[in-house]
Formats: structure tokens, C-alpha cells, sequence
């Protein structure tokens, strides 16, 4: 790496690995370490904290992540020192926390330097790393979720047993599915009968549920919308609903079709409350919120102009705007305005794209061999122990559990595996359409219909809000990357839209100043 950081320059290392068993195995950390120890010792730079962690990117938070992020906060003037992208980054929540901070973050493996100073190019193309990591993982969660439809296909329920249920093994067989709960099932089979019987609201139900000692599987009463939820499942009389579709499944009811039938009657019975915008169709209908929080609807005046107001009911909070839909129309193409870069910076994006999209084919050759060479490793362990159980060193009992263990890892690296090779080629042309829809959007609206500049709209942002007299919006990442390219090559940074109607949130991508464009 070419930049030298100044003179003892301070730092923390951050290393990570994406899973406790690799941890154990002794695959990632030291070695992180040893890198990225042997770089500061060559840059001349004190590392005063080092922050090391194994977690998983299912898991909700990490505890050393948070640690360094809180430590930078307090300590500015640090620099960050990670292996590569991926070990710093699991998701965009992350990538802004550290971005917001304003730390210059080396990358040492991918022999990138991102900081205040560094050129636009290099800030667009460490997003679009980050992004193209995403775009992945969104894909492979993708495929993980065709495996658990066929599961639910085949009668199995695909995820976490329902309360009354465990997650099992069927006696005989390989197959996953769920069993009643010897300490909940019948206590949930006596909910289903009480509230047959007519004699409950949900209110009193609760309350029943807490005299027979129902609770969570974490020991927690149920709450009033628990208890609702739990009426509706149909998993309880057989049924497994999955993606909008229903099958017959293989786990034992807890109560009959009649009990259930009933239970359902009781719920719908209270009497409904009929609400919706009514039938006519708006353009922006249920996109746009108020300054105070509520949703805009719209309305036709004169039986041809269409107005959209708060649906709020204190107008001391809001005013309860009134808004031309014309005027918010006019607002919408200003934002997509914006979008558009000239064709040279259009080039050399798709060129960055390429760029990004050989870098992840990399990664991914090197997560394939890995997996197979973990399955081969489980595979001679497999051959060892059947060994082990025919000389008489190791219990059959032992043998049996440590067996399904190692066979299990098996099929999770197998469906990993399957699924790296479905979500792969799709990666790369959905980040070229992002890239044309950007360039596009604003002439496409243009001519499309009311569906249409819906369907658009939606697609791009996230949230669309009316305040003090103008419109702002917030964009998906992808989207909101493009913005700040595009305002970086089209515009100064200080102009301002002179008809007011527009206000961009960005959640800085990247960061602007660049000094030498």
C-alpha cells in the first residue's frame, strides 16, 4: 500500500471472524492480528486498543464493534485497521456508523486507504464494495428462502416451532420437523377450547393464560397480540402456511379442524371495522407522510383537480397541509433530476461495477473452497469415528449424537454451497439495471402512468414525507450512492433548488471534500 500514515499516528485494530466454530478452528483471528500488527509496526503507527470478536451476520449487534465505535467517538484522531472490507462491514447499518465518525479506515489486504482526503472515485468505489457485498448476501438469502418453501412444500414446518412445539428430529428418520410440547401443548390446546366456547375476549383470555401458566419459551407472559397471533396460526390444527400458499403438514395437530373453525368464527364475530381509502385510485395515495407523523391521502375538488391532506385529526400540529398533486408531482421529477450524471461518469461507473464484480467472484471462489474443504474435513472425522465405534473407544451414544452433528454441518455448507451457485450470476446485471434505472428514472417518469410513477417510486425510496412546504424523501442505498456521485460531477455542493419543493436526506455514502476530483 502506497499511503503512509503520519508519524505515530494512534490506531485500534479491528478483527473478526464469521462464526464461533471458525474461531475455535483458528482460521481467522491470529492471523488478522499478525497481519495488521506486522502493517502498523511497517507504518510506523501505535496501536493502542485492539478489538476482536466472533460473530455471526445473523446475530443482532456485536459487542467489540460497538466497543471500538463508542472508544473512536471519545478518542477522535484514530485510524481504523482491518484486514479487508468484509471483516469491518456486515451490513449498511454498519457502514454508516462507522462512516459518520469520520475515521480513515485501511483496508490492508485490499490495499485501500478511505479518509477525509481520499478522491471521489475511491469513496464511490469503497460504496459500491459494500454494495455489491449486499447485493450478495440479499441474493443468497434469496436462495436460502426457496429451500425453507420447499420444506414447507414437502409438509414440513420450514423455521422456529410455534409456541406448544419443538424443533426435532423425527423418530427414524433425517427429516426435521416439529413435536408437541410435553410442557406447553395441552396448556395451548385448553386456550383453543375456552375461547371456542364463546365465554372470552382476548382480554380475558390473557388473563386465563396466565391462571393454567402459559407462557413464552423464555418463561414471559403472553401479552393480549401473543395471544391473538397464536389463535390465528394454523400450524395448531395441521396446517402449514407458507408465502401466501397452504399444505397439509406432517406434524400432529394440537387441536381439530372443528376447534379451530370455531376459535375463528369466535374472532371474526366481534364485528370489523370496514377502513381504505375508498376506490378511486391516486397517484401518491399512502407514499407520502405529514410533517406530524400521519399519512396523506388524496381527494378530488371540482371533480378534477386532485388535492392531498394529513389524515391527522389536530391541525395544530401540522396545519393539515392541502397539496396539489401537481406540485408534488413537479417535486418528484426534481429529485430524479438529480440523478442524472453525464454519459463519461456513466462509463467509468460500469466500469467500477466490473471492477467490484471481479473482486466478489474472488471472494467467492475462496468461500467455495473453504466450504468444501470443511465437508472434506467432516467427511475423514465421519470415517474416523465409525472407526473409533467399531474398535470400542467410543460409546454408541456418543456416537450416534457427534455423528448427526457433523452430518448436519454437512448439509448446511451443502445448501450454502447450492445457493452461492443460484445467487451469483444475478449480482452483477442487477447492479447494471440500478445503474440505468438511475440515469433513466427521470424520463421514465415523465411519460409513465399513475401505476407506473408508483411503481418507480417505490422502488427507489424508502420514505417520502411533506414538511414546512416541501417535499423530502429518503432513498435506498443504492439510489442514495448515485445521488451523491451525481451531485458531485453535476453540480457545486452550496447551490440550492430555487423552487424550494425539494429536500434530499442523505445518509452520506460517502463523504464529500474531495479536493481533487
Amino acid at each position: 500500500m502506497k499511503k503512509q500514515i503520519a508519524t505515530r499516528t494512534k490506531a485500534v485494530i479491528y478483527a473478526r471472524v464469521s462464526s464461533k466454530e471458525q474461531e475455535a478452528e483458528g482460521f481467522s483471528v491470529d492471523a488478522q492480528l499478525r497481519l495488521l500488527r506486522a502493517y502498523a509496526a511497517e507504518q510506523q503507527v501505535d496501536v493502542v486498543r485492539e478489538f476482536t470478536e466472533a460473530e455471526t451476520a445473523k446475530q443482532s449487534g456485536r459487542k467489540a464493534f460497538g466497543a471500538m465505535l463508542k472508544f473512536l467517538e471519545a478518542n477522535p484522531g484514530h485510524v481504523i485497521l482491518v484486514e479487508k472490507v468484509d471483516r469491518l462491514y456486515r451490513n449498511f447499518a454498519d457502514y454508516v456508523k462507522v462512516d459518520h465518525l469520520g475515521v480513515e479506515l485501511h483496508f490492508v489486504k485490499d490495499s485501500m486507504v478511505i479518509g477525509e482526503s481520499s478522491k471521489s472515485q475511491d469513496k464511490f468505489m469503497h460504496g459500491i464494495r459494500v454494495l455489491m457485498a449486499k447485493n450478495y448476501v440479499d441474493n443468497l438469502s434469496e436462495e436460502i428462502r426457496k429451500g425453507l418453501n420447499e420444506k414447507a412444500a414437502q409438509g414440513i414446518y420450514p423455521t422456529h416451532a410455534p409456541l406448544g412445539y419443538l424443533n426435532a428430529v423425527e423418530p427414524g428418520t433425517k427429516r426435521k420437523t416439529i413435536v408437541p410440547d410435553p410442557a406447553r401443548a395441552h396448556l395451548v390446546r385448553e386456550l383453543f377450547h375456552e375461547y371456542a366456547s364463546g365465554r372470552h375476549s382476548l382480554e380475558t383470555l390473557t388473563k386465563f393464560a396466565r391462571r393454567i401458566g402459559l407462557t413464552s419459551k423464555k418463561g414471559l407472559h403472553l401479552p393480549k397480540s401473543a395471544i391473538d397471533q397464536l389463535l390465528k396460526h394454523p400450524a395448531y390444527y395441521g396446517v402449514i402456511r407458507w408465502n401466501g400458499q397452504e399444505t397439509l403438514g406432517v406434524h400432529e395437530p394440537l387441536v381439530t379442524k372443528e376447534i379451530w373453525d370455531r376459535v375463528q368464527a369466535v374472532r371474526t364475530g366481534r364485528g370489523q371495522r370496514n377502513t381504505g381509502y375508498g376506490s378511486m385510485e391516486f397517484t401518491y395515495r399512502g407514499m407520502i407522510r405529514c410533517q406530524c407523523g400521519k399519512v396523506m391521502t388524496g381527494e378530488l375538488k371540482k371533480g378534477k383537480y386532485v388535492y392531498y391532506h394529513c389524515t391527522g385529526e389536530r391541525r395544530a400540529e401540522c396545519g393539515r397541509p392541502y397539496v396539489a398533486e401537481a406540485k408534488i408531482t413537479e417535486a418528484f421529477l426534481e429529485v430524479l433530476q438529480r440523478l442524472i450524471v453525464p454519459q463519461e461518469v456513466f462509463d467509468w461507473v460500469k466500469d467500477a461495477l466490473r471492477e467490484a464484480d471481479k473482486d466478489r467472484h474472488v471472494k467467492r471462489a475462496k468461500r467455495e473452497t473453504a466450504i468444501r474443504q470443511e465437508i472434506a474435513t467432516i467427511r475423514t472425522r465421519l470415517e474416523k469415528l465409525y472407526t473409533d465405534k467399531l474398535d470400542g473407544d467410543i460409546s454408541t451414544e456418543f456416537y450416534r449424537e457427534t455423528r448427526a452433528k457433523w452430518e448436519s454441518r454437512i448439509t448446511e455448507l451443502q445448501l450454502e454451497l447450492a445457493a452461492i451457485d443460484r445467487a451469483e450470476p444475478a449480482s452483477i446485471d442487477d447492479a447494471m439495471r440500478i445503474l440505468e434505472l438511475s440515469s433513466t428514472a427521470h424520463s421514465r417518469f415523465k411519460m409513465a402512468s399513475s401505476e407506473q410513477k408508483r411503481e418507480l417510486l417505490q422502488f427507489m425510496l424508502s420514505n417520502s414525507s411533506w414538511v414546512d412546504g416541501k417535499l423530502e424523501v429518503e432513498m435506498f442505498e443504492a439510489f442514495d450512492l448515485m445521488l451523491n456521485l451525481a451531485e458531485t460531477t453535476t453540480r457545486n455542493e452550496n447551490e440550492t433548488v430555487e423552487n424550494g419543493l425539494v429536500n434530499i436526506k442523505s445518509v452520506d455514502w460517502w463523504r464529500q471534500g474531495d479536493s481533487n476530483p
